[in-house]
């Protein structure tokens, strides 16, 4: 097969993958703004990302490519059966690396980075991503870019992962993980030359609130340029500055979502 054939057979397959997607503006059905700083953006089209990776099949990695609804990069696979899908890629795989998705266990993919199978047969003390808080869930833990979790304690009933929050995470042993960080692990040092790519992304401008009116902002209106208020405040009236914003009942109750009861 020639090059420029596998190429186009390669275009064709992902154009299944890809759907469109509407603008998200921060506007209600009324047109108000509920969410600020938020419109505009290029154009994206969404690709469905495999991340349940039950096949039980080996795969080569076709290409690696840039996906603008995500961090890290994906990559379009080729499995033996003959099914094609896209997976976020762990940090270190090229084109042309062979991986296995699946449930079972093989010794020669211990440290082949994107393949995924049970986390009991994740190595203690090894670096996963791609995580399932519940078997047969779907990824849902360490997807972003650069992100990994630790194993740190196994046992028959419970395994638990060290998030990069520093969370400790109680999962079932029968989960599917990655093997390995996230791709693109320098995004979080990425920086945006001028504003236009910062409006690419959909954020617009952030206005001070001393320049805003009453109506706006608890900060607006006086006369010229008048200082912000002693206590400052949000555009909803809560301050936001010398106060804890932080509530710790409402953290306790996210760590016992994750907890195998």
């Amino acid at each position: 097969m020639s090059k420029s054939l596998l190429t186009y057979i390669l275009v064709k397959v992902s154009n299944r993958f890809k759907m469109g997607t509407f603008k998200r503006t921060g506007k209600n059905f009324s047109g108000k703004t509920c969410v600020f700083h938020r419109g505009g953006g290029n154009k994206k089209f969404y690709r469905s990302i495999d991340f349940y990776r039950r096949l039980d099949s080996f795969g080569v990695i076709c290409s690696v490519l840039y996906d603008p609804n995500r961090s890290a990069y994906i990559g379009m696979v080729l499995y033996d059966n003959g099914f094609f899908s896209f997976i976020a890629l762990s940090e270190g795989t090229l084109k042309g690396q062979r991986i296995y998705s699946g449930l079972l266990f093989d010794k020669t993919l211990v440290n082949n980075k994107s393949s995924s199978f049970r986390l009991n047969l994740q190595p203690l003390f090894s670096v996963v991503s791609n995580v399932e808080s519940c078997p047969k869930m779907g990824a849902s833990l360490a997807r972003a870019a650069g992100t990994g979790a630790v194993v740190v304690i196994a046992s028959s009933a419970v395994i638990t992962l060290k998030l990069k929050s520093g969370w400790l995470v109680d999962v079932s042993p029968n989960v599917i993980a990655t093997f390995g960080y996230i791709s693109n692990i320098l995004h979080s040092m990425k920086v945006f030359d001028k504003a236009g790519k910062t409006r690419g992304k959909g954020r617009r401008p952030v206005v001070r609130g001393v320049a805003m009116n009453p109506c706006d902002h608890p900060h607006g209106g006086g006369n010229g340029k008048s200082s912000p208020p002693a206590l400052p405040k949000t555009p909803w009236g809560k301050a936001t500055k010398w106060v804890h914003t932080r509530n710790c009942k409402k953290d306790n109750k996210k760590r016992l979502l994750y907890k195998i009861r």
